[in-house]
């Protein structure tokens, strides 16, 4: 098993599950692992710190489905196309690359963050702006968020 600490965890790299066999033919043989060095200290320790949190307090984990659930919900009502994705990070497909980043840029200047992603990074008529919820974010907060894709959609003719 492959996974990241960078979206979940609030921290950088990732992880390999597997094997005795496995991990040795990888320290040895992936090319990634053999031009790069090791986290430091402080970054593992974040990781671990993580870790912990969500072991102690699992009611973190079910606040940030429920905001997940309720902002995927108010961007498909404002009639956004969000893909299929099943996880907290929810694509707003727009189609073509650079109304993707003016789209990001305008809900930038108008307090929300979401990235442009375009090609070669996605297919070259599936832009997008990412968007990741957490469990720290209010419902004022998503509201506000919500409404200001609605309104910078309808805007750019992106919604109706």
């Amino acid at each position: 098993q492959v996974g990241t600490l960078s979206k979940a965890f609030g921290a950088v790299g990732g992880y390999v599950a597997g094997s005795r066999a496995l991990i040795e033919f990888l320290y040895h043989r992936a090319r990634p692992f053999l031009f790069s060095t090791s986290h430091p200290p402080s970054v593992t320790a974040s990781c671990l710190a993580a870790l912990d949190l969500l072991l102690e307090e699992p009611a973190l984990i079910e606040r940030l489905w429920e905001n997940t659930r309720f902002f995927k919900a108010g961007l498909t009502a404002h009639g956004f196309d969000t893909g299929a994705s099943a996880s907290p990070i929810t694509p707003v497909i727009v189609g073509d690359g650079a109304r993707a980043m003016q789209f990001s840029d305008q809900l930038f200047a108008a307090g929300v963050f979401a990235q442009g992603i375009a090609f070669p990074t996605v297919k070259k008529d599936r832009a997008r702006v990412r968007t990741i919820v957490s469990a720290a974010h209010t419902r004022a907060e998503l509201q506000f968020a919500l409404d200001t894709f609605g309104r910078v959609g309808r805007q750019m003719g992106i919604i109706a």
